[in-house]
């Protein structure tokens, strides 16, 4: 094999593939018969397996710097009492996963203006909607808010929930993302360190399921039940938490899902996934993908070493060629699987083996 490693014919050869897969990129062939295979794998990431196969953070610790409270089917009057129940227990911040589509009657609404509008650490979550080629912010408390966030999620579209975008540009105007803007509050070290990272859109590591996180019942709170000594200097998000797992508003498919293939319920509520990315924001614990400069190389090199055990028993021992070339590109794709999931379980390294 390492006798024709370094032969002209085998280093061509290597440049020509590489070639030929960028010719046939600019080709507009019509694979519209390929159209079942892509929508059945379009969402599918092999990373996924790292969480439902090898058990990826399953036993992390709870996050006890993050308490999620259960809005249940509160009205506006509940939430703005919430809000103000957990602002006297003083937390580091509360963000409100809760959108408000327009403006009801003045008694309900006024309240709750004056709250996200003079509170600075109340965060609000507001949706935004591409009109054209502008992205519009939606949601009647938007203006006034003095702390806001767009809640949108990357792949939202019934896909899964890998990524969020920190912030995104839209004209003259900047939209930081819910998470973001919560732990902008909390913590804004740890914002700018999120920042500096200067990544259009990042992989959401997923280190805790619901049953990780302190969940507090909204109700219980204004009933006084419980005494919010639990909330002192803590991340608080309001949002909705179903008990059934069946019911699926506000749900999301997320990578946590214990059936990689063929999908039937979400997994996962909105505000635990944003409890997720603060979670990742406030710990550094960030997923890493390996540079496009070191996977071209790295494509290169497995592809010059495969040539030249190619050329090697096409010309020597051209008997065993089929049986070698075809076991050694199964045994290939079954290692680097392999590695990118080892890679991705142990060192929260994504790399990209396609």
């Amino acid at each position: 094999m390492f006798r024709y490693l370094f032969k002209r014919d085998t280093l061509l050869a290597t440049v020509a593939v590489f070639v030929v897969m960028g010719l046939l990129s600019l080709l507009p062939i019509n694979t519209h018969v390929l159209d079942p295979i892509r929508f059945a794998l379009q969402d599918f990431d092999y990373n996924d397996l790292a969480y439902s196969k090898m058990a990826k953070n399953r036993e992390t610790a709870l996050d006890t710097n993050v308490v999620i409270v259960n809005i249940g089917k509160a009205g506006r009057p509940e939430i703005a009492a919430l809000i103000q129940k957990i602002d006297q227990h003083r937390p580091a911040v509360i963000g409100v996963d809760v959108l408000f589509a327009g403006p009801k009657s003045r008694p309900e609404d006024s309240l709750l203006q004056a709250l996200v509008a003079t509170n600075p650490r109340v965060v609000l979550a507001y949706n935004l909607e591409a009109e054209g080629a502008q992205l519009v912010p939606r949601g009647f408390l938007y203006a006034g808010a003095a702390q806001k966030g767009f809640a949108n999620f990357v792949g939202e579209e019934g896909g899964v929930i890998r990524h969020f975008a920190p912030a995104v540009e839209s004209g003259s105007q900047s939209h930081s993302y819910f998470a973001a803007a919560v732990v902008k509050v909390a913590d804004p070290a740890r914002y700018e360190a999120l920042v500096d990272r200067q990544e259009a859109a990042e992989t959401i590591h997923y280190t805790r399921t619901p049953d990780k996180y302190i969940v507090v019942e909204g109700q219980d709170l204004l009933d006084s039940t419980e005494s919010g000594a639990s909330l002192a200097g803590k991340v608080v998000l309001l949002g909705f938490v179903s008990a059934e797992s069946t019911n699926v508003e506000d749900k999301h498919f997320t990578p946590l899902n214990k059936n990689s293939f063929g999908r039937s319920l979400p997994d996962m509520e909105g505000v635990f996934v944003h409890a997720n990315v603060v979670s990742m924001i406030l710990e550094g614990n960030y997923i890493r993908k390996m540079p496009a400069w070191l996977t071209w190389s790295l494509a290169f090199l497995l592809c010059w070493l495969h040539m030249s055990l190619f050329i090697r028993y096409y010309l020597d021992r051209h008997l065993w060629f089929h049986l070698v070339a075809k076991s050694a590109q199964l045994l290939s794709a079954i290692v680097f699987v392999y590695l990118g999931l080892l890679f991705f379980n142990e060192f929260n390294a994504k790399i990209n083996l396609t």
